[in-house]
């Protein structure tokens, strides 16, 4: 800037270009967000989420299990949710707890270390040694 006067670049106020990419993946985001009524869209029923489970016979067996929550209020009419609220119920509680975890690293920063090394010079010193030094006297002088 010369003396204090604009002489080039874009005028004061000019907004930035838009970046279709990033509008297409923040309208994604806020529509995955916002709440909305949970439907089928294929029914028109409220909308099933199936979560699945590990189960041990009698036997001794394991075998997986699939189970259908429905997203329904107590009267039976859908819930009104995000479709984020409703896939996290899908998941089981470890695989929502590393979801939320990957999340955080999105919303908090990641603190740096700190690597400090100190090294202490200490030496008993008086206050007539420190005055002494001071006035440029040494203390083999007064020592004699």
């Amino acid at each position: 800037m010369a003396k204090g006067k604009k002489t080039g670049g874009r005028q004061k106020g000019t907004p930035n270009k838009d970046n279709p990419l990033k509008c297409v993946l923040r309208a994604h985001s806020e529509a995955y967000f916002t709440p909305r009524v949970q439907t089928d869209p294929i029914t028109g029923g409220a909308k099933e989420i199936q979560r699945q489970r590990l189960t041990q016979d009698e036997e001794g067996n394991i075998y997986k299990v699939i189970d259908l929550i429905p997203l329904t209020d107590t009267k039976g009419n859908p819930v009104i949710m995000s479709d984020f609220e409703a896939d996290m119920i899908a998941l089981t509680p470890n695989e929502r707890v590393n979801a939320e975890l990957h999340l955080i690293e999105f919303h908090t920063p990641k603190l740096k270390a700190v690597d400090v090394d100190l090294e202490a010079n200490i030496s008993a010193k008086t206050i007539e040694d420190r005055l002494r030094a001071l006035c440029g006297e040494d203390d083999d002088e007064d020592e004699d």
